[in-house]
């Protein structure tokens, strides 16, 4: 019996040894770190913000666990383990997501320059046709001034667009064919009182 509880004892302080002599997790930190730095990469912080928090956070978390487990005698990395991995997968996730999002962000944009240079064409070429009369003069050279910055302001969605910030050319280039559509429709308005017919309600 003594023999056995010998023995046990011996066990247990092993246990506590190995326990007391646990190295953290650097490994898995590093496999972490990396897969955040892609996900940087791919822009995830833009592009697919809620999954790129989700892995910071869990990095952060597992960090944190592992200076509180550095400072105790008996430690135990299995908590941060579980956070390492959660951030690699979260992280995989951004990765992913931030490209995809990122090409239909392309996408969008580029057919709303498209849409928005048409909206400018068919504004230019109603202006041309509107009635010229001693009223409409100078509502016609204020419409002129307005597609004229139009056109900058569609330039400098193009240029937005060429510099891949997506978000701000899809956000002007809107803009522009919603002021184009509005002039467009006001000179056809304009053409329609002219001539006698009766406008379109809108």
């Amino acid at each position: 019996m003594k023999r056995m509880l010998s023995v046990f004892g011996v066990l247990t302080l092993l246990m506590l040894s190995a326990a007391a002599c646990a190295k953290a997790p650097q490994d898995e930190v590093n496999a972490a770190q990396a897969d955040m730095d892609k996900a940087r990469a791919a822009q995830a912080e833009v592009w697919a913000p809620t999954e790129y928090k989700a892995a910071d956070e869990a990095l952060s978390a597992a960090n944190a666990e592992i200076e509180a487990q550095n400072q105790k005698w008996m430690k135990n990395y299995d908590k941060a383990k579980e956070l390492l991995a959660r951030s690699r997968e979260e992280a995989a996730k951004a990765s992913q997501a931030a490209a995809a999002n990122k090409e239909q962000a392309r996408k969008d944009a580029e057919a709303a320059l498209q849409t928005a240079d048409s909206a400018i064409q068919a504004a230019e070429a109603a202006w041309k046709v509107a009635p010229r009369t001693k009223d409409s003069k100078a509502d016609l050279e204020l419409y002129k001034g307005d597609l004229e910055t139009l056109k900058g302001a569609l330039e400098t969605a193009r240029q937005a667009f060429a510099s891949e910030d997506y978000k701000k050319a899809l956000e002007s280039a809107t803009s522009v064919n919603d002021q184009a559509t509005s002039i467009a429709t006001k000179l056809e308005d304009a053409k329609q009182k002219v001539a006698g017919r009766p406008v379109p309600k809108k």
